[in-house]
């Protein structure tokens, strides 16, 4: 401040140098009207008037107004044009002026003093308004200053603009047997202005000070009623400390009771309002209070400061009357109005972005969103919407709008290039293919033709439901003589001289042409999750023949998508090669016989049934938690005859060959993922199919463990199968991703997936993937600086979105490969023998789970995942752990709340007594005060 001050000063000697030491104001009259308009260009601020007397008002102006940069550049001009407008006006000769004053007083009696006075008074006057008139006035006017200095002195006070005499009285307090005295600012009535001019002193002091000591009486009585009333012991909010110590420390006042200080005003207000004294100044307090407002369209409060100003004076004048506080009336009445007013802020704001996006055609919901998210951060605390923060709100969503109508623009040329599926997959269009679906049961014999028929193609891919199966079609083509490859999410088994490809179906490449392409299972395609691989692979499957394996409720759905793709269909059926026969009754579980397999739901379930079979039975389990290696080996035991009984999930429904001669539902209800819902015909025809395998039994018999799921079962497993209903799942690839981030400029893969699943709308039977793994993975992705191929790998990665373990697994490789670090395997600490606990055994499913994420990440990045080798040693290792824990009888599932082992026949994951003493806690705290403590429980 003190610096533009100086600079300021030096601009205006500046000026002084060309006006002839004359002012800005003065200088500016002089100047010619060519110079005027000429200084009007370079300030630019001329607007076509050439009038001379309106620039120099708009000159003044401009200068008055104190800005740094206009004067600067004024006095630019004058130094750039180099001339002088001296002033015509000769200048007066300082003496003569003098000889003027003095000759002038030579008229009057003065004392020195007051000829000195005067001298001073009219030296920097001009000469020819220097009058006797003037000398006179002044003269009587310093004469009567000098009486009330006079009188204020003799009196001990201070005269005031009205004329009262305003001084200092001392008052004498009584207060709980001890004395003190205080001084007070007392005042007297106005005095009379004649009398103060024309009376001597000797005739007004006297009756001043009379009227002074009356006044004091007065005062000293209104103090001793004030004292008399005070109630010092049960004051309604000042306890007899705080008022002594009040009393004693109030300053000179007016007021018969003196203002409270901080500390005391500050102790009421937190002991009666619970409200702290924000600040306090002589006159204000300022208190702050936290407040919510509700507000449209928003779930959550605006959260604000309110800071209340309260008169220090009149709050003290209610504290010592013990008055009602008005505090409570003036925290309402004040925020009801700023909630008022914020809220009419908001509504206009509101509306103007309401009608700048009319094009949009928003709902409120979303408007009020956008314009609370543009709104909020200048808010802070303070509920009121500024001009300023206005016309910044409007910038920014005038932005947001050009950027949203672009965007729109942009996904319906999006939308335009790619609503033709098919024409994402050119090289398979570019082929003349041939489409021939296998259809019938299952053990029917329509995948082994499918297999012979590739065996016999010059090149050809095998495409399979699961890494499993994938392995078995691997070794068949391997065993025959046909050079293969394995290539799996976390495997692979490379041959450079391999004419056919076995993998998972997820693995296919539509970018390697080949002369036949087996997909098997292709009634998967309405699988909620993964169906979008086998619409993918019939659509995009680069091979000159394609065929097809399922189940006839997929008819439908094939026929469909060759019609939508133009190209030949030939369908052969096929009979199932021997019988499958209903069990009339239910098999008690005591009456099981040797090569029976065990339907299951849920892992629990199987563990269940695994402990109590392995009482009578040697037993295989097989559920989906289970990696690979070790499902394939508890098939081998049971295949191999090693084991008697299998127990399985519906994990067995699909292409797993094995010695079943009987197979027995537990359950005729399963979970989907979603809802908790009965089987329906097609589950129960393609899980049933799994018995009397062609070749090694000569009928197949299905049934139930108990009569009620019997029933349930007869009447599905008789049931017309309904065909697989549209549309179809499809999910675009990395291209195609590339595709819509191009288009759309979206670096975010979540937004360029949400908006896939959301927005794309295909011609042909086809519908965006409900992918909400590769979202969820997609989500997390997003926080690192990752490019677009990466994060596409990532979100792709087979994850376990359930599993803490593998999402803690998954956030570290993410961190390590966006700060291109190398990523170690870490493995687990020391395994025993075999799981002591559900617990146990489910972390060591994770850490295959984990495992088989490392490695599907290594065969993509390997630069980066430098352990595989290691990772696959201790797959191994937890694969055997693994199967020596599925062997152990006495593995048991335990109690979650006290670990006990549960019954065999437990349906809940805690045991009788637990479940007791839970109802009997619930039963207390819900009873009726009074009641009987008598109550029962039973489990359903």
């Amino acid at each position: 401040m003190a610096k533009k001050k100086k600079k300021m000063i030096k601009l205006n000697q500046s000026i002084r140098h060309f006006f002839g030491d004359e002012g800005f104001d003065e200088g500016i009259e002089r100047l010619p009207s060519e110079v005027l308009i000429a200084l009007a260009h370079t300030l630019g601020i001329f607007n076509g008037t050439t009038d001379k007397a309106t620039l120099i008002k708009t000159f003044r102006r401009i200068w008055s107004e104190g800005e740094t940069d206009n004067r600067e550049m004024i006095v630019a001009f004058f130094k750039n044009e180099g001339k002088i407008y001296p002033n015509p006006k000769p200048k007066e000769k300082p003496h003569e002026r003098e000889e003027k004053i003095d000759e002038l007083l030579e008229a009057f009696e003065i004392t020195p003093d007051e000829r000195r006075a005067l001298h001073a008074a009219f030296i920097d006057i001009r000469t020819r308004k220097i009058t006797a008139e003037k000398i006179a006035g002044k003269l009587e006017h310093i004469r009567y200053t000098h009486k009330r200095e006079a009188l204020e002195k003799a009196l001990e006070g201070k005269f005031n603009f009205d004329d009262t005499l305003e001084y200092y009285a001392p008052i004498t307090y009584h207060v709980e047997g001890e004395s003190f005295s205080k001084i007070h600012v007392l005042k007297t009535p106005p005095l009379n202005e004649k009398r103060l001019h024309e009376e001597t002193l000797e005739v007004l002091v006297p009756e001043i000070t009379e009227l002074k000591s009356e006044l004091t009486r007065q005062k000293q009585e209104q103090i001793n009623l004030f004292l008399s009333s005070l109630n010092f012991r049960s004051h309604r909010y000042l306890t007899q400390e705080q008022i002594i110590t009040a009393l004693k420390s109030a300053p000179p006042s007016v007021q018969t009771y003196g203002m409270l200080n901080g500390d005391i005003l500050r102790d009421v207000l937190s002991r009666h309002f619970h409200t702290e004294l924000a600040s306090s100044t002589n006159d204000d307090l300022i208190i702050e209070i936290d407040k919510e407002l509700n507000l449209p369209h928003r779930h959550e409060p605006f959260e604000y400061s309110l800071s209340l100003h309260l008169d220090a004076a009149e709050l003290s004048r209610q504290i010592w009357n013990e008055e009602e506080l008005s505090v409570s009336a003036m925290i309402e009445e004040q925020s009801l109005h700023v909630e008022r007013g914020f809220l009419s802020e908001l509504e206009h704001l509101v509306n103007e972005c309401r009608e700048r996006s009319k094009l949009l055609e928003m709902d409120e919901e979303s408007l009020y969103a956008i314009v609370y998210e543009l709104l909020l951060p200048y808010l802070t605390l303070t509920p009121h919407i500024s001009s300023k923060t206005t016309r910044k709100v409007l910038f920014a969503f005038d932005q947001r709008n050009a950027n949203e109508l672009l965007k729109r623009q942009r996904q319906a040329l999006l939308a335009r290039t790619v609503r033709d599926f098919k024409n994402l997959f050119p090289l398979a269009r570019s082929l003349r293919r041939r489409l021939i679906f296998h259809t019938g049961p299952t053990n029917s014999g329509k995948t082994y033709t499918a297999f012979q028929q590739l065996k016999k193609a010059g090149t050809g891919y095998y495409l399979a439901p699961l890494r499993l199966l994938a392995l078995e079609g691997y070794e068949s083509l391997r065993d025959d003589g046909v050079s293969a490859s394995l290539i799996t999410g976390e495997e692979q088994l490379l041959d450079e001289d391999a004419t056919h490809i076995s993998s998972t179906i997820e693995m296919l490449s539509f970018e390697t042409e080949v002369d036949c392409c087996v997909i098997d299972e292709v009634q998967m395609i309405d699988d909620r999750d993964r169906g979008w691989a086998w619409a993918n692979a019939i659509i995009g499957a680069p091979a000159k023949t394609v065929i097809m394996t399922g189940s006839p409720n997929a008819r439908e759905a094939v026929i469909a998508l060759a019609e939508y793709l133009g190209e030949p269909l030939e369908i052969i059926e096929f009979e199932r090669k021997n019988p499958l026969e209903l069990l009339n009754s239910a098999t008690p579980i005591t009456a099981i016989e040797p090569k029976t397999a065990v339907i299951a739901f849920t892992r629990s379930n199987a563990l269940r049934l695994k402990q109590q079979l392995s009482k009578t039975y040697r037993t295989s389990v097989i559920y989906g938690n289970l990696s690979p290696e070790v499902r394939r080996e508890e098939a081998r035991r049971f295949r191999e005859g090693e084991t008697d009984i299998l127990v399985a999930t519906d994990a067995i429904s699909m292409g797993l060959n094995l010695p079943i001669k009987t197979l027995l539902f537990s359950k005729a209800d399963k979970f989907d993922g979603q809802n908790q819902r009965n089987l329906t015909a097609t589950e129960v025809r393609q899980i049933s199919g799994r018995a009397g395998r062609y070749g090694l039994s000569e009928k197949g018999y299905v049934g139930a463990l108990t009569a009620d799921v019997l029933k349930t079962i007869s009447s599905l497993f008789t049931k017309e199968i309904e065909p697989i209903t549209l549309p179809f799942n499809v999910m675009a690839n990395f291209d195609h991703i590339m595709l819509v981030s191009n288009i759309l400029e979206e670096r975010s893969l979540s937004a360029i997936v949400d908006f896939f699943v959301q927005n794309m709308k295909f011609e042909g039977p086809f519908r965006a993937a409900n992918l909400e793994s590769m979202q969820e993975a997609s989500a997390i992705v997003d926080r690192y600086d990752l490019d677009m191929r990466t994060k596409y790998t990532l979100a792709t990665a087979p994850l376990s979105t359930s599993s803490p373990l593998v999402m803690a697994a998954f956030e570290r490789y993410v961190r390590a490969l966006e700060q291109k670090k190398p990523i170690a395997y870490i493995p687990p600490r020391a395994l025993g023998n075999y799981a002591l606990s559900m617990e146990e055994l489910q972390e060591a499913e994770d850490r295959i789970k984990e495992i088989s994420l490392y490695l599907w990440l290594s065969y993509r990045m390997g630069e980066y995942f430098v352990d595989a080798e290691k990772a696959r040693m201790f797959r191994g290792e937890l694969n055997r752990f693994i199967e020596n824990s599925l062997q152990q009888s006495h593995f048991v599932p335990r109690c979650k709340t006290c670990g006990k082992p549960l019954a065999p026949n437990a349906e809940f994951a805690i045991c009788q007594s637990c479940f007791n003493n839970l109802n009997r806690a619930k039963a207390q705290q819900t009873r009726p005060a009074g009641a009987e403590k008598r109550y029962t429980s039973k489990r359903r």
